[in-house]
Parts: structure tokens; sequence; C-alpha cells
């Protein structure tokens, strides 16, 4: 993210750190430490101490709560979403999920206690360690205000011609099931992409014509030094590197 007024404190101490932890051993691929969604969250709370503002709208957390004056955010409907902070995955948990048997056809272990049996996000988290690997992973979640969370759903990103503001200043627009974000997170965003297609093999994260857009969008947002503190910061919690980020950072 691209922030004027980002919190840049320990920027040395963070750098080194960086550095440190860039040796050939700590470029293993993926999340091999957070087994859990709901510990992934109690990490990412790190984040926003570090960083305390929303992904898409760029509004400022303030203990706790979203700071709607500092963004003109504005809801779309007055809702209890609208006023909490929500995890994003930035590649949605449905677009890797349904790689996952155990996601369309359910698994053996996917049983309820009436004797029913269940698939889709419940089984594959229960059966599959990948899967909850992929789903708690840190580089792949952001703060985000519900409301845009909810709405985002699992569209995928692009551009978008009706540039309708349909949350007061925030730019976030969506069109059928496409979503345009505002200019300077599209780097984050495609460096995520990379990260989670390169870390999580085989699960059709990035497609020819979406790994196109990333491209672009890397190159029309450069990573800066608040997304390296955040990368550094994500290592040091989960213990690998994001190296689409970290090799730019050196």
């Amino acid at each position: 993210m691209h922030v004027a007024t980002k919190n840049l404190r320990n920027t040395k101490v963070i750098f080194v750190a960086v550095f440190l932890f860039s040796s050939a051993s700590f470029w293993a691929n993926g999340n091999t430490a957070i087994f859990s969604f709901a510990k992934a969250k109690r990490l990412a709370k790190k984040l926003i101490e570090q960083n305390p503002y929303t992904f898409y709208c760029n509004c400022r957390i303030k203990d706790g709560q979203i700071d709607r004056a500092s963004c003109g955010y504005v809801p779309r409907r007055e809702n209890n979403r609208a006023n909490r902070i929500e995890w994003e995955h930035v590649v949605p948990a449905e677009n890797f999920g349904r790689s996952f048997v155990e996601w369309r056809e359910g698994h053996e272990e996917c049983i309820r206690r009436d004797g029913r049996t269940f698939k889709g996000r419940l089984c594959a988290r229960k059966v599959s360690s990948e899967f909850r690997r992929m789903e708690a992973d840190l580089y792949n979640l952001y703060p985000a205000i519900g409301e845009l969370n909810g709405d985002r759903s699992n569209y995928r990103y692009g551009i978008v011609d009706t540039k309708e503001k349909r949350y007061g200043a925030c730019e976030f627009y969506i069109e059928g099931k496409t979503i345009e974000p505002r200019r300077d997170i599209r780097g984050d965003i495609a460096r995520v992409y990379f990260y989670m297609d390169d870390a999580y093999p085989k699960r059709g994260i990035l497609g020819g014509k979406m790994r196109r857009l990333m491209e672009a969008w890397d190159k029309e947002d450069p990573v800066d030094k608040v997304e390296c503190l955040r990368a550094s910061l994500i290592a040091q919690l989960q213990g690998n590197e994001n190296r689409f980020v970290s090799s730019i950072c050196w």
C-alpha cells in the first residue's frame, strides 16, 4: 500500500530483519507455520499495529475502529459489517478452495452429528492441511471494511467501465463480477497473486488473462517501503518470504 502517512518507525530494524531472513533456506514455498485461520487473524493484528489502514478504502484504523472521516467512506448499507474490520483474502479462499476434492465432493470424515455429509470450505478445512495453510497465509490477508469484504465476495479483479462510487470517496468499483481497486494497491495485489501461485502450484490461481493483468499492475505500482515492512514482519511471523516483494526490498 502507498500511504503518505504510513507508520515507518523501526524501518532500519525491520530492513535488517529482511536481510537476515534472506538465506537460501528461508525461501521455502508457502506457509508452514500457521495452520488455522483463527490463529492467522490473531497474528495479523500485528500488521494493523504497523500500518493501521484498511486495504481498499485506506481508512485509518484507530483503537480497532474504522475512522470514516479519514477516508470519506460512506457505507452502501449501514450495518454491522460497515463498522468492523475483517480479513480479506486477496486471492479468494473459494477460488483456490475449489481445487481441493474435499471442497468439491466432500470426504468420508465430513459428517455432521445427525449423519448428514457436508463439503465446501468447512470440509476442506477439516481434512486438508494444505488448505488450512493456504487459508491462513498472512501474505494473502489484508484488513478490509467488512461491507467491502462481503461485496467483493470471490469476484475477480479487473478494470471496469462504470466508475460509480458506491462507498463515498472510496475508489472501489464493481461491475458484474469484476472489482476494480484503487491504483496504489494494484501492485500489492499482483504480488500476492504471484506469491500464492508460486507457493501453492497447481491450484489454478493465475490463468493467462489474469497473469497478464497482474504483470501490468506489478509494473504500474512498484514495491514501496511500506510493502517491504509488511513483508518482513510476515516473514518473522510465518517463517517464509514472498520473494516477489523481498527480492526488490534488498
